[in-house]
Protein backbone atom coordinates (compact mmCIF):
# COMPACT_ATOMS: atom_id res chain seq x y z
CA UNK A 1 0.00 0.00 0.00
CA UNK A 2 1.64 3.33 -1.20
CA UNK A 3 1.26 6.58 1.28
CA UNK A 4 -1.31 8.20 -1.52
CA UNK A 5 -3.46 5.19 -1.16
CA UNK A 6 -4.24 5.63 2.41
CA UNK A 7 -7.52 7.39 3.17
CA UNK A 8 -8.62 9.53 5.85
CA UNK A 9 -11.57 6.73 7.26
CA UNK A 10 -7.99 4.14 7.19
CA UNK A 11 -6.25 6.69 9.79
CA UNK A 12 -6.25 6.00 13.73
CA UNK A 13 -6.00 9.01 16.00
CA UNK A 14 -5.16 7.78 19.37
CA UNK A 15 -5.14 9.94 22.30
CA UNK A 16 -2.81 12.24 23.08
CA UNK A 17 -2.40 11.65 26.73
CA UNK A 18 -0.93 8.22 28.17
CA UNK A 19 -2.43 5.79 30.10
CA UNK A 20 -2.63 6.75 33.76
CA UNK A 21 0.73 4.97 35.84
CA UNK A 22 2.52 4.50 32.61
CA UNK A 23 5.91 5.52 32.23
CA UNK A 24 5.83 6.83 28.71
CA UNK A 25 8.72 9.63 27.70
CA UNK A 26 7.26 10.33 24.61
CA UNK A 27 3.71 10.83 23.27
CA UNK A 28 4.54 9.72 19.49
CA UNK A 29 3.40 6.34 18.51
CA UNK A 30 3.90 4.66 15.23
CA UNK A 31 2.21 2.12 13.18
CA UNK A 32 2.57 0.55 10.44
CA UNK A 33 0.24 -1.17 7.29
CA UNK A 34 2.63 -4.10 6.01
CA UNK A 35 1.33 -5.34 2.64
CA UNK A 36 0.96 -9.25 2.96
CA UNK A 37 0.80 -9.77 -0.92
CA UNK A 38 2.70 -13.07 -1.28
CA UNK A 39 5.49 -12.51 -4.00
CA UNK A 40 4.80 -14.48 -7.31
CA UNK A 41 7.47 -17.45 -6.64
CA UNK A 42 9.85 -17.75 -9.97
CA UNK A 43 10.47 -20.95 -11.13
CA UNK A 44 13.53 -22.50 -12.55
CA UNK A 45 13.98 -23.67 -15.92
CA UNK A 46 14.34 -26.91 -16.55
CA UNK A 47 18.55 -27.80 -16.59
CA UNK A 48 18.71 -29.19 -19.94
CA UNK A 49 16.63 -25.74 -21.22
CA UNK A 50 18.63 -23.80 -19.10
CA UNK A 51 21.91 -25.41 -20.51
CA UNK A 52 20.95 -25.34 -24.16
CA UNK A 53 20.05 -21.59 -24.00
CA UNK A 54 24.07 -21.13 -23.17
CA UNK A 55 25.69 -18.82 -26.01
CA UNK A 56 27.85 -21.61 -28.07
CA UNK A 57 30.33 -18.12 -28.40
CA UNK A 58 31.11 -18.43 -24.39
CA UNK A 59 34.31 -19.56 -23.98
CA UNK A 60 34.89 -23.25 -22.98
CA UNK A 61 35.88 -23.00 -19.42
CA UNK A 62 32.59 -20.34 -18.93
CA UNK A 63 30.36 -23.06 -20.15
CA UNK A 64 31.81 -25.28 -17.72
CA UNK A 65 31.22 -23.20 -14.88
CA UNK A 66 27.76 -22.49 -16.00
CA UNK A 67 26.74 -25.87 -16.61
CA UNK A 68 27.95 -26.73 -13.33
CA UNK A 69 26.00 -23.67 -11.55
CA UNK A 70 22.83 -24.46 -13.29
CA UNK A 71 23.33 -28.01 -12.05
CA UNK A 72 24.02 -26.66 -8.76
CA UNK A 73 20.71 -25.20 -8.72
CA UNK A 74 18.33 -27.75 -9.89
CA UNK A 75 20.18 -30.19 -7.10
CA UNK A 76 19.40 -27.48 -4.65
CA UNK A 77 15.96 -26.80 -6.00
CA UNK A 78 16.93 -22.50 -5.71
CA UNK A 79 19.49 -20.13 -6.81
CA UNK A 80 22.11 -19.20 -4.17
CA UNK A 81 24.92 -16.92 -4.75
CA UNK A 82 28.20 -17.61 -2.88
CA UNK A 83 32.05 -17.11 -2.07
CA UNK A 84 34.33 -16.98 -4.93
CA UNK A 85 36.65 -19.70 -2.75
CA UNK A 86 33.23 -22.14 -1.92
CA UNK A 87 32.84 -22.58 -5.82
CA UNK A 88 36.29 -23.01 -6.02
CA UNK A 89 36.36 -25.85 -3.32
CA UNK A 90 33.02 -27.24 -4.52
CA UNK A 91 33.99 -27.75 -8.40
CA UNK A 92 37.43 -28.76 -7.57
CA UNK A 93 35.34 -31.59 -4.98
CA UNK A 94 33.65 -32.25 -8.12
CA UNK A 95 37.06 -32.81 -10.01
CA UNK A 96 36.70 -29.42 -11.92
CA UNK A 97 40.13 -28.07 -11.58
CA UNK A 98 40.44 -24.70 -9.55
CA UNK A 99 42.39 -22.99 -12.71
CA UNK A 100 39.43 -23.99 -15.10
CA UNK A 101 36.92 -22.78 -12.32
CA UNK A 102 39.08 -19.78 -12.20
CA UNK A 103 38.91 -19.01 -15.91
CA UNK A 104 35.52 -19.57 -16.41
CA UNK A 105 34.68 -17.21 -13.23
CA UNK A 106 36.81 -14.56 -15.08
CA UNK A 107 35.32 -14.99 -18.60
CA UNK A 108 31.80 -14.89 -17.04
CA UNK A 109 32.85 -12.02 -15.39
CA UNK A 110 34.26 -10.24 -18.61
CA UNK A 111 30.61 -11.34 -20.62
CA UNK A 112 28.48 -9.63 -17.79
CA UNK A 113 27.07 -13.21 -16.07
CA UNK A 114 28.01 -12.35 -12.96
CA UNK A 115 29.88 -9.76 -10.88
CA UNK A 116 32.27 -9.94 -7.21
CA UNK A 117 30.91 -7.84 -4.86
CA UNK A 118 33.80 -7.60 -1.79
CA UNK A 119 32.84 -7.70 2.11
CA UNK A 120 32.90 -3.35 2.06
CA UNK A 121 30.21 -4.26 -1.04
CA UNK A 122 32.19 -2.67 -3.64
CA UNK A 123 32.17 -4.57 -7.01
CA UNK A 124 36.12 -5.83 -7.47
CA UNK A 125 37.59 -7.74 -10.37
CA UNK A 126 38.80 -11.39 -9.90
CA UNK A 127 42.56 -10.13 -9.81
CA UNK A 128 41.69 -8.12 -6.69
CA UNK A 129 43.09 -8.77 -3.45
CA UNK A 130 39.22 -8.36 -2.40
CA UNK A 131 38.49 -11.03 -4.17
CA UNK A 132 39.43 -13.75 -1.97
CA UNK A 133 36.32 -12.86 0.47
CA UNK A 134 34.22 -11.90 -2.02
CA UNK A 135 30.84 -12.97 -3.39
CA UNK A 136 29.56 -14.07 -6.69
CA UNK A 137 26.48 -11.89 -7.71
CA UNK A 138 24.23 -13.04 -10.33
CA UNK A 139 23.42 -11.05 -13.12
CA UNK A 140 20.36 -10.34 -15.22
CA UNK A 141 22.11 -12.41 -17.85
CA UNK A 142 22.59 -15.35 -15.95
CA UNK A 143 19.29 -15.36 -14.13
CA UNK A 144 17.36 -15.05 -17.73
CA UNK A 145 19.08 -18.34 -18.14
CA UNK A 146 18.04 -19.80 -14.94
CA UNK A 147 14.17 -18.82 -14.57
CA UNK A 148 11.39 -19.56 -16.67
Amino acid sequence: MKLEDIKPEDVKVLPSAPPEGSKVTSSMTMEAVVDATPQPLKQLRPFIQAVSAIPALLPAEAQIVLQNLLSCFEKQGNVSEGLIGDILFGFNACNIPSECTYVGLKQLSDAGYIKFQAKDGTFVPLESDQATGAFVRYQKKLLDLVYV
